[in-house]
């Protein structure tokens, strides 16, 4: 998996999105935003990665690699979109925000 479907999937993992909420912000296909994630899709258009970019509130240079840390969106951000989510929801996305963070760090460091 390249460094693109990395970051798409990571970010809109950190912000708690569905494929389906990430399609339709896009203007996509939930398969189509699927197929972007996994990498069935390589070449990405420009444009789409600049939307990307704003729905999960990074640059595009971040989603293409060639930059590295990008503030991790907090799920209170987020929350006006997904009101339905109980704290319980909430609570897990938080843990799995600071697993990736772990995650990143002991990248970073070479373990």
């Amino acid at each position: 998996m390249s460094v693109l479907q990395e970051r798409i999937k990571e970010r809109r993992l950190l912000t708690g999105m569905t494929l389906l909420e990430v399609a339709n912000q896009l203007g996509v296909k939930e398969a189509t935003m699927q197929r972007y994630e996994s990498g069935e899709i390589k070449n990405i258009k420009h444009e789409t990665i600049v939307k990307l970019a704003k729905i999960f509130n990074c640059s595009p240079a971040y989603l293409m690699g060639w930059e590295e840390a990008q503030p991790i969106p907090t799920v209170a951000a987020h929350k006006e979109d997904n009101e339905n989510w109980t704290e319980e929801e909430l609570s897990k996305i938080e843990e799995y925000k600071q697993l990736l963070l772990a995650a990143r760090n002991n990248k970073n460091r070479g373990q």
